[in-house]
């Protein structure tokens, strides 16, 4: 996708909470970096290679990443995010800025160990089981010795999930290993579900340290952490969201 501008294009008003909407109902984009984006943002501009921000909607991770000095590629599904974004950039910032449309993982390729860092942020929760291994073992392939990835996703601990918590207590009992997949979003989040797709999977850091470990990585960080910028009805105990950094050795 060529680095264009559409100025018929705005993004969306945020809402009270300052999450501002999807125009593909694919979630929300954060209005500032959780800590897990803070620290991709400052390891981009000495990450062994370019830097891909994955799922970027207009840019809260993008924009700051190169305003440090990063080179970065911008993914998103839905073009008109990016369309969007590239409006936002600064005229210096934008010879740096690279606009990739696709479905990450299966319809999106790059060279192996062509980037230095990839963002996974708030995306895979989107993804069924395999779709998250396979998600792990392309960006080990893409990434050069002593890149990263950063993954940020929603837990079962959110308020909004709280009717579906039993459901996820019970198969981590059985040994499911995909305990925190909601099938109908709708069905225990009516208030949201406009804005979601029909699959959501809530994610934990048992979950997330086997598949990257299983994918090759190194884990540096792996924890789960509270997010006092979420609207009210989502927060619960501050265990709202899980993230991990981990490593290509």
């Amino acid at each position: 996708m060529k680095n264009t501008s559409n100025d018929s294009l705005e993004m969306p008003k945020a809402e009270e909470g300052g999450l501002t909407n999807t125009l593909n109902s694919m979630g929300t984009m954060t209005p500032s970096p959780d800590t897990f984006s803070r620290a991709f943002i400052e390891f981009a501009p000495k990450a062994p290679g370019r830097s891909l921000d994955i799922g970027a909607a207009y840019g809260v991770a993008t924009l700051p990443a190169l305003s440090s000095g990063a080179s970065v590629i911008a993914n998103d599904i839905d073009e008109r995010h990016l369309k969007i974004l590239f409006n936002r950039v600064p005229q210096t910032n934008r010879s740096r800025l690279e606009l990739v449309a696709g479905e990450f993982p299966d319809k999106l390729d790059f060279p192996a160990g062509s980037l230095g860092a990839v963002l996974i942020c708030r995306v895979m929760h989107f993804f069924d089981g395999p779709r998250i291994e396979r998600a792990a073992t392309k960006v080990m392939n893409w990434l050069a010795p002593g890149g990263k990835v950063f993954v940020v996703g929603e837990t079962p601990f959110i308020g909004t999930a709280r009717a579906f918590f039993p459901t996820y207590e019970a198969r981590l009992k059985a040994g499911n290993p995909w305990p925190g997949v909601v099938e109908n979003v709708a069905a225990h989040d009516p208030k949201r579900s406009g804005s979601l797709p029909a699959l959501f999977h809530l994610l934990d850091e048992r979950i997330l340290g086997r598949v990257f470990t299983a994918a090759g990585f190194g884990i540096e960080r792996l924890e789960l952490f509270a997010r006092p910028d979420y609207p009210a009805d989502i927060r619960l105990d501050g265990r709202e969201s899980v993230g991990l950094i981990a490593i290509k050795k």
